[in-house]
């Protein structure tokens, strides 16, 4: 039996220190928040699969299974089904197309701060935002000194 997930993520440029988000469907009524590209898992893939099979669906981008890394997961009441959130780290920003109405754009962390997105994803960013950035103190070899308390 299939069990039911939902995954979704986003493409981080190192160099700029950016995410690439999406707007779906300007021209509509519904809400014009800034997501993740995400969707559900099919029968058989494993939540990393999903993420990548979903970004090449909506950017026709081929991820190399090296570059994504996963975030946490949690189980999500809205969608009642664990969600799994990853970001893929790319080398270059290129010019990437989307269906007719939906937007495509480039953000930094703290630009993000500015723009109309869900609770959940503004969530997501900010939990991305923080394993991204101890990864890359792990990288440096910047490794926070551990806290001494000290008893008197």
């Amino acid at each position: 039996m299939h069990k039911s997930f939902y995954a979704s993520g986003f493409l981080y440029h190192l160099r700029t220190q950016q995410i690439l988000l999406h707007q779906p469907n300007l021209n509509s009524n519904s809400s014009s928040f800034w997501t993740m590209p995400g969707g559900t898992g099919r029968e058989g893939e494993d939540a990393r699969e999903a993420f990548q099979r979903i970004i090449y669906q909506v950017l026709n981008l081929q991820l190399n299974e090296k570059c994504i890394h996963p975030v946490y997961d949690y189980f999500n009441n809205t969608l009642d089904t664990i969600h799994y959130v990853f970001y893929a780290q790319v080398k270059t920003m290129n010019n990437l197309s989307l269906p007719d109405n939906d937007a495509l754009s480039w953000f930094s962390f703290k630009q993000i701060t500015k723009l109309p997105l869900s609770e959940q994803t503004k969530q997501d960013i900010i939990v991305s935002q923080r394993v991204i950035q101890a990864q890359a103190r792990s990288d440096s070899g910047i490794i926070p000194a551990p806290r001494i308390i000290y008893k008197t």
